[in-house]
């Protein structure tokens, strides 16, 4: 789903919460105005906080999804929380509501790389200079440097998970485990 999808549905769900939440309060005001003549400032500030909560979970999300910790974004990669055998994480990526990018680079021993390398992931069989980095919307940060490890194996896998393509990269020369994933709506 594009952004302006995302915008265009949270205006229409806002507007709705909006025109709701103030018909409920209004009859809620007539019904207990003597009773209770300082509930209205209270019974109209309510359809403005509920028509806030679409563009606040999307800004949230949006948020989130720049700004997640690495363990957060190796639990969302791999479905599985980074182990004591995943050493030195490092986490980034960029994120809005029709894609989402994330480069990981970690350490790990050959029995850690087997459990994240489920059966979906194939070695590569391509050059690899085509998928190390894949092209996305963002540059890799500077510490993903994959894409310059002189002797490297690469596994790939599409459609796992939310993720269009997985690219693992172990990169001999600097003993580092390189992930990149993506996302395209």
């Amino acid at each position: 789903m594009g952004l302006g999808v995302a915008i265009l549905l949270g205006l229409v769900l806002s507007g709705a919460l909006f025109v709701g939440t103030g018909l409920v309060c209004l009859v809620i005001w007539l019904l207990v105005r003597r009773r209770f003549p300082r509930a209205w400032p209270w019974l109209a500030a309510a359809p403005v906080l509920a028509a806030l909560i679409p563009p606040v979970l999307l800004a949230s999300g949006l948020i989130w999804s720049n700004l997640a910790p690495p363990s957060a974004r190796f639990r969302a990669v791999f479905a599985q929380a980074p182990t004591d055998a995943v050493q030195d994480l490092r986490g980034a990526g960029s994120g809005t509501s029709d894609a989402k990018e994330v480069y990981l680079a970690f350490r790990t021993d050959d029995a850690g790389l087997r459990r994240l390398l489920t059966p979906a992931f194939k070695a590569a069989q391509n050059d690899p200079r085509d998928l190390v980095p894949m092209p996305g919307e963002s540059a890799p940060p500077t510490w993903w440097t994959a894409d310059r490890c002189a002797a490297r194996e690469i596994w790939s896998a599409e459609g796992l998970g939310i993720w269009d393509d997985i690219v693992v990269t172990r990169c001999r020369s600097d003993g580092r485990i390189y992930v990149q994933a993506r996302w395209v709506d």
